[in-house]
């Protein structure tokens, strides 16, 4: 789908009034490229010293493994909301109709919730690992691990306003309360990145 597409095919895309890709599919690509960034740094620090190689090797195959999953994250957020829109085309004419299209709409709404949900919630997971991996950088290649961990910030706070975006046209309230104590675990954890790329920052002597 969308992740086997060229990058200017995507973009394109990106810009039609096409309901997909959207915001969701755009999180997604946003961190595979944070996790890509960061395996970068790990690759070059680990070919320039053999206890840094040793050290990082299971880092650099998690890198790897979660950039490939953010990448298929791009297309189930799309799939997701492709199969909201086709509940919203059902016929409606009699109460039965109307009352199966309510039902298949809000089947949808979790299944788009879910999703977004879910890469914040790796999203989340992998800014645990950088910080816990990485408590500095080369200079000279501290700005990739900066550019990596703000891409990983676009994707978190990306994923997150989706699901609140779908949580608002949701009537369960389990689900509802269920999701918003996820997120809000999710934001306590997150905020650990934040202090790592300001770390790196002042290396790289950002103001």
């Amino acid at each position: 789908m969308f992740r086997s597409q060229s990058l200017d095919e995507f973009l394109t895309e990106l810009s039609s009034r096409n309901p997909t890709p959207g915001g969701g599919s755009a999180a997604g690509l946003a961190a595979a490229m944070g996790a890509a960034l960061v395996e970068m740094v790990a690759n070059v620090v680990s070919a320039r010293d053999d206890g840094e190689r040793v050290r990082l090797a299971r880092f650099v195959g998690q890198c790897e493994a979660s950039r490939a999953k953010f990448a298929e994250m791009m297309d189930e957020d799309s799939m997701a909301f492709e199969g909201y829109m086709a509940a919203v085309k059902l016929p409606k004419t009699t109460d039965d109709e109307k009352l199966a299209r309510r039902a298949v709409m809000q089947d949808a709404l979790r299944g788009s919730t879910t999703v977004p949900l879910a890469l914040a919630v790796r999203v989340c997971d992998f800014a645990e690992l950088l910080a816990a991996t990485f408590s500095d950088a080369p200079k000279d290649i501290a700005s990739d691990l900066y550019v990596g961990a703000a891409m990983l910030e676009a994707a978190f706070a990306g994923a997150i306003a989706n699901v609140y975006v779908n949580l608002a046209y949701l009537r369960d309230p389990v689900f509802k309360n269920e999701t918003r104590v996820t997120v809000q675990q999710c934001q306590a954890r997150f905020a650990e990145l934040g202090s790592f790329k300001d770390s790196i920052g002042r290396l790289l002597a950002i103001a």
